[in-house]
């Protein structure tokens, strides 16, 4: 049998061999495929390991010399540190927490060591802040110092917006305080002075703190605010309308109703545990309400 015998396909060879290729090509789409699909299962399998205790930190953020016993937490996200941590910092701080030097900020529950290596350098600790040096300083024992007071003191780009601001230890009391008041609050505008103002107009006045959970995503001003005791308006169940009762936050159309059916059947309401039987006031309602309504 000569050589070319050996290199000439039949038809029905030549068929075959295509339809191999065609296999090959086939098979080699479908495994690059799947192991596409396995990368982006492991990379979410990351992601969603990833934690809320997990900082993120923003590397486009400059920080600067800061004081973690006074920044606030507007201030601290714009160092670079997440709002979990800087929220931790705040708390810690409220609860009587002091840092006396820079190493005790890493302690901060979230911070993680890459995000406390970058801000290292810029913080600023007063040394009325510092701890005192056990033994007299001399050239031999110089006492403690922070990693700021070692280099040249990088000033602040929000030096002038902080200069607007409250001074630690000032209070504002929140049923007198207008928008112009309330936008000097660390982290606080006119957008979220204006909310303040309006849900004070609708209640009537606040009875705590806790009624401005009902301002979305409102920063925690509580180290600025106060809250007056009596200084409520009261709503007269028996003589107010039925517009009047339902622009309450509290009310709205349905309770107004019920408490007009009252008034009509009985000519007046008698008091809050008359309400309680209606299966429009449930018992967080009626606690909610009891500041606000008077049965005069």
């Amino acid at each position: 049998m000569k050589l070319h015998d050996y290199l000439t396909f039949s038809k029905s060879e030549r068929r075959a061999i295509i339809f191999l290729l065609a296999v090959i090509v086939v098979l080699a789409i479908v495994l690059s495929g799947k192991k596409k699909e396995s990368t982006s299962d492991i990379q979410l399998a990351e992601t969603k390991h990833t934690t809320s205790a997990e900082i993120v930190f923003d590397e486009a953020s400059q920080p600067f010399a800061f004081n973690p016993n006074t920044a606030d937490s507007a201030t601290l996200r714009a160092v670079g540190l997440s709002p979990f941590v800087s929220s931790n910092i705040v708390k810690y701080r409220r609860a009587g927490g002091r840092f006396r030097r820079p190493a005790d900020l890493a302690r901060i529950y979230g911070m993680d060591s890459a995000a406390f290596a970058r801000i290292k350098p810029y913080i600023y600790i007063p040394k009325e802040d510092s701890p005192r040096p056990s033994r007299p300083s001399s050239p031999k024992n110089p006492p403690d110092v922070t990693q700021a007071d070692s280099q040249a003191y990088q000033p602040s780009p929000y030096k002038e917006y902080m200069e607007n601001k409250l001074p630690a230890g000032v209070f504002l009391d929140l049923n007198k305080a207008d928008s112009a008041d309330l936008v000097r609050i660390p982290g606080i505008g006119p957008y979220f002075a204006s909310h303040i103002v309006s849900l004070r107009r609708q209640l009537g006045g606040y009875v705590s703190l806790s009624q401005l959970s009902d301002i979305p995503n409102l920063p925690e001003i509580g180290d600025y605010v106060y809250v007056e005791e009596g200084a409520q308006q009261r709503i007269k169940v028996n003589s107010a309308t039925l517009r009047t009762l339902t622009r309450h936050p509290y009310i709205g159309y349905y309770r107004a109703k019920a408490i007009m059916d009252i008034r009509h059947r009985d000519g007046r309401v008698v008091s809050l545990r008359q309400l309680s039987f209606l299966d429009e006031f449930s018992d967080e309602d009626i606690q909610r309400l009891a500041p606000y309504l008077s049965f005069e």
